[in-house]
């Protein structure tokens, strides 16, 4: 008798720790709640790691443990965990993951609809098109709802990534917009520059040269914007409409105009451009902006309308304005053509050369200096002498061979003092140009 309370100890004893076993292995058994309960403890992140890449645990669960895990700040590993799946698995996964997702980044607050918008496109990149399609139908509305209320937010993928990959779906998306008055427009516009294709930003374009500010619109104080917004998108209709106003009556909306057609720096500007930069009857300072809309541009066909307008404009700085572009434009590539045009009849002061044109060279550093020894051969005088002042400061060594060949050079330059000829100049920027490795 006395062992029988001995037997039920051991009995009792048994009985609790195979409860207590039970107990153990539901907590650590996958289930909704324990997923839930999984976000709160030390070692549930493993557990839901652990879940999400079980293979044979039901996809319905994996799904709430890749919610529960971005819910904690961890989407980027479940990005790993989804990447690294079967298709199979996958697609099964998402059946209920993707609809989790559209409801979560929905929420009210803005850095959890935000993880899961981001989450949601993660999961579309290791999807296969149809999918892609029509969780892109989810992500744009989100976007544009965003766009509309200015209030679009970069997340861990940016929205030029995002749209990149939608395709002609996010272009027609931001071009819809455009049309519509009270959606700020410069993120809109600036990302159809990036992301949209020829047709959508010109729908753009279109839409916004509808909407053009009047005066005593609410919109008249910001017509900075309006303007640089129709530039950066651009497109035939865009451009007409900037052209149009930049020989308009209204010379601060010319300017803008002027700054708006360099926005795209697209090639079809350039002949227009061209044309106001050699307007001798233009506004000074509406030729100088479009100077710059030129360099923008760049190419050989801009160096040869800068070209025209320094061999044949009679304003001295309007020349050395347009030499200024040619460089910008076309770096080493332009400074012979650009030295040679430089009419020969004209005069030309040594403190101007010096400022406007071998300051400039100056800029360009070492990568000027081969085409600076080739200019030492021009026929064109001015275009020796500035090859010349030009090495002097930032030519090495090995081009004092090249200066020394010009020693007995005796042209002179008009205007420049009394002896100064290039042959003197050349001997003396070999003598220090000698001194340099």
């Amino acid at each position: 008798m006395a062992l029988a309370p001995t037997r039920l100890s051991w009995a009792t004893g048994i009985a609790l720790g195979a409860a207590f076993g039970l107990a153990s292995a539901g907590c650590n058994r996958p289930s909704s709640e324990n997923i839930q309960l999984w976000k709160t403890t030390q070692k549930g992140p493993d557990r839901l790691h652990e879940t999400l890449a079980d293979h044979g645990v039901e996809p319905r669960l994996r799904a709430e443990a890749a919610v529960a895990l971005v819910d904690i700040g961890r989407a980027e590993e479940v990005d790993t965990v989804v990447a690294a799946m079967s298709a199979d698995d996958r697609a099964e996964v998402a059946k209920t993951l993707v609809p989790a997702y559209e409801v979560a980044m929905k929420d009210p607050a803005p850095e959890r609809a935000l993880a899961y918008r981001d989450a949601l496109y993660s999961l579309r990149q290791a999807m296969p098109p149809d999918e892609q399609k029509r969780i892109d139908g989810a992500i744009l509305p989100v976007l544009e709802e965003s766009l509309k209320a200015g209030k679009l937010r970069q997340g861990r993928h940016s929205l030029e990534k995002m749209l990149t990959a939608m395709g002609a779906d996010g272009g027609a998306m931001l071009a819809r917009l455009c049309a519509e008055p009270d959606v700020p427009i410069h993120q809109t516009t600036e990302l159809l520059a990036k992301v949209g294709d020829e047709a959508a930003r010109e729908r753009c374009g279109a839409a916004l040269v509808a909407r053009a500010p009047k005066a005593g619109d609410k919109d008249k104080g910001h017509t900075d914007v309006y303007f640089k917004a129709v530039g950066t998108v651009g497109g035939p209709s865009a451009v007409k409409f900037l052209e149009g106003k930049v020989t308009g009556s209204d010379k601060d909306e010319a300017v803008l105009a002027t700054r708006a057609l360099g926005e795209r720096r697209d090639p079809s500007v350039l002949p227009f451009a061209l044309k106001v930069a050699a307007d001798t009857k233009a506004d000074r300072g509406l030729r100088d902006e479009m100077f710059g809309v030129v360099e923008g541009i760049g190419g050989l066909e801009a160096e040869k309308g800068l070209v025209a307008i320094i061999s044949s404009d009679k304003d001295e700085i309007v020349r050395y304005r347009a030499f200024e572009s040619v460089l910008a434009a076309r770096k080493a590539d332009g400074i012979q053509a650009g030295l040679e045009a430089f009419p020969a009849s004209a005069s030309y002061k040594k403190v101007d050369v010096d400022d406007l044109l071998v300051k400039l060279i100056e800029k360009l550093g070492p990568p000027a200096r081969p085409a600076l020894v080739k200019t030492l051969s021009s026929r064109a005088a001015l275009a020796r002498m500035t090859a010349v002042m030009a090495l002097e400061q930032i030519g090495r060594a090995p081009d004092a061979a090249d200066l020394e060949k010009l020693q007995s050079d005796s042209a002179p330059i008009k205007g420049f003092p009394a002896g100064d000829t290039i042959g003197k100049a050349a001997a003396h920027a070999a003598d220090a140009v000698r001194k340099r490795s």
